[in-house]
């Protein structure tokens, strides 16, 4: 492997990490793929739809993912679309060199300690050896039991009418030095996030919040980003639209007005 680092946009004659350019980046939707869902056939058709309405970069990743190698899946989609890629691990196992950033999980919300150092000492050395940008991040997953991240994971969710211990969560992880708060109902969640928990970790960090899972429509995705979202998680419900260029341009039109 090859120390190195992403970079993906440039200030004057200055790189930027994705880190520093979501800290800049306007309010926005953030489109998350399931490669275990979308073809690497469908993929160039589906990112330019993304691309051309705003679109500047792409979380890729699952809780469980059984089908599509990942590390080949990214190779190929780099390849095809230049559309920078930031992979949202569900387990070591889906680490890959192809992408352009990685988000360090740490899952605050629940207790298993696998998933809070475990995991994280297992692949640290990997990491090293990538010199790839890593983002550490604090997770907290949120609302009802998502049956596949409790599966995988054995932790349970913070009620959705507790956005005080959503705050207190989030600046835990931000006394650990985290960078990134990812406040998710988990993937098909029914509901997403309550603008009340977003609002109550705004209140206290400036830091990114990222949130997802239950964003159906753009009503949802701009109540979350007018509570303080800097980025709301679009997945499910851009498959069932078969990534059409209208409906990003919805969701970005509303989010960023």
């Amino acid at each position: 492997m090859v120390h190195r680092q992403a970079v993906v946009e440039e200030v004057g004659s200055f790189p930027m990490s994705i880190l520093e350019a979501w800290k800049r980046a306007s309010p926005q939707p953030l489109w998350l793929i399931d490669p275990d869902r979308l073809s690497l056939s469908a993929y160039r058709t589906a990112a330019e739809a993304y691309l051309s309405a705003g679109g500047r970069w792409a979380l890729v990743g699952g809780s469980f993912m059984s089908h599509a190698p990942v590390d080949e899946w990214c190779v190929a989609a780099r390849r095809s679309v230049p559309l920078p890629l930031v992979l949202f691990p569900g387990s070591p196992q889906q680490l890959t060199e192809s992408v352009d950033a990685l988000l360090f999980l740490f899952l605050a919300s629940g207790r298993n300690p696998h998933y809070l150092i475990g995991a994280h000492v297992e692949v640290a050395p990997l990491l090293y050896r990538w010199g790839g940008e890593v983002i550490p991040t604090t997770y907290i997953l949120v609302g009802q039991a998502n049956r596949t991240v409790h599966y995988i994971t054995q932790t349970l969710p913070i009620p959705a009418d507790k956005p005080e211990l959503v705050q207190a969560t989030a600046l835990a992880g931000w006394y650990l030095g985290q960078k990134v708060i990812y406040i998710d109902a988990g993937s098909g969640a029914d509901v997403s996030p309550s603008p009340e928990m977003v609002r109550a970790v705004r209140d206290r960090l400036s830091i990114p919040i990222i949130v997802g899972g239950g964003v159906h429509t753009p009503d949802v995705a701009a109540s979350l980003i007018e509570a303080g979202a800097n980025f709301v998680v679009i997945g499910t419900a851009a498959e069932k639209s078969q990534f059409s260029r209208t409906f990003w341009e919805e969701f970005f039109s509303l989010c960023q007005s």
